[in-house]
């Protein structure tokens, strides 16, 4: 075995015994790990949440369910803001994947995708107000009746006149 590969120092009196020429396992860069994790986890999240929020807006916009329940409109219309921010997503991916992203098209992306993310927090805030005015004010409640629905309940209900809540033919009672 031949120690002249292993020499350190000129005079011969000290080399360093780990310095050899095999090849040794490099260990993988935290941020090549991070950035595997986010494009891992960014797939997974498109191929779950398209179908999941299609369903979400499916249930939440049945008729029986959203007019009974003011809530499922915030919730309808969050889940079609993921929805949208989620297609947005998977077609920038896709164009930058298969060329790059440039010019108009990368603008009209990053606008859309900054449109949603930032419409998100506002329907949550919406959400919010409406949940806290119905704990704070139960008893203030106005109910929307359609002309046909207050025809049905008979005029001896109503002694007052309802106001009008503007187009679409709905009346609002004040209990």
């Amino acid at each position: 075995m031949n120690f002249s590969e292993l020499i350190i120092n000129e005079d011969n009196a000290t080399f360093n015994v780990n310095e050899t020429k095999q090849q040794q396992q490099q260990q993988p860069d935290e941020f090549v790990i991070f950035i595997t994790v986010q494009k891992v986890l960014g797939y997974v999240s498109i191929k779950l949440g398209i179908p999941g929020n299609i369903l979400s807006a499916i249930v939440w916009l049945r008729l029986h369910v959203a007019s009974k329940n003011s809530s499922a409109v915030y919730l309808a219309a969050l889940a079609i803001n993921d929805l949208v921010y989620l297609l947005i997503k998977l077609s920038y991916e896709l164009v930058y994947n298969m060329g790059g992203c440039f010019g108009w098209l990368c603008y009209c992306h990053w606008f859309l995708i900054y449109s949603t993310t930032h419409c998100e927090p506002a329907l949550v805030l919406g959400f919010s107000v409406e949940r806290l005015i119905a704990i704070s004010c139960p008893l203030q409640v106005r109910c929307m009746y359609s002309y046909q629905a207050c025809r049905e309940r008979g005029k001896g209900e109503f002694s007052r006149t309802p106001r009008r809540l503007g187009g679409g033919g709905t009346v609002a009672h004040k209990y």
